[in-house]
């Protein structure tokens, strides 16, 4: 009966195996892979660092009150810098906190690799450590974490390069 009960388990998993893989290439299928794990790349070595800092919120208390315009004139034409840098703080605020959620809510494995990378700015080779696996499935399993993150991240900021 073990043998019996482990051959059906494999095959059932293997089938399961091949519903996921067909599912996640069909979803997968008309995005350029290779571009768009680059974008996610810089923007978390460029983009997400500028982005955290910029949201400190340090930041948003540290500025001098901004100008309340309500009669327009000549002027007043050009923008009001204390107020753009509140938004634009708020909006990189909001911009970190979305990344951090995206990242909270991924399959286990796509947060371990994210969070560790791009978070805590662990290396790879402590990230795959964490993950326990060989050097090659590490690194199967980031690129998915990073596909992951673009196609989940596409509403909020678009780092998806299409065919």
């Amino acid at each position: 009966m073990g043998r019996s009960f482990c051959r059906h388990t494999y095959i059932f998993s293997h089938q399961l195996y091949h519903l996921w893989r067909s599912t996640f290439v069909g979803i997968f299928s008309s995005i350029n892979e290779k571009l768009t794990i680059a974008n996610v790349k810089e923007y978390f070595e460029k983009d997400f660092p500028r982005l955290r800092a910029k949201a400190n919120l340090n930041n948003i208390i540290s500025l001098q009150s901004s100008r309340l315009n309500v009669v327009p004139s000549d002027s007043n034409q050009h923008n009001n810098t204390q107020e753009d840098k509140v938004i634009s703080n708020i909006r990189a605020k909001e911009l970190v906190q979305a990344t951090c959620d995206v990242i909270n809510n991924a399959p286990s494995i796509y947060k371990i690799i994210l969070k560790n990378l791009y978070i805590l700015n662990q290396n790879n080779t402590v990230t795959m450590k964490l993950t326990d696996y060989g050097a090659s499935q590490y690194a199967v399993y980031k690129n998915r974490a990073l596909l992951y993150f673009a196609e989940t991240y596409q509403d909020i900021y678009d780092l998806v390069e299409y065919v």
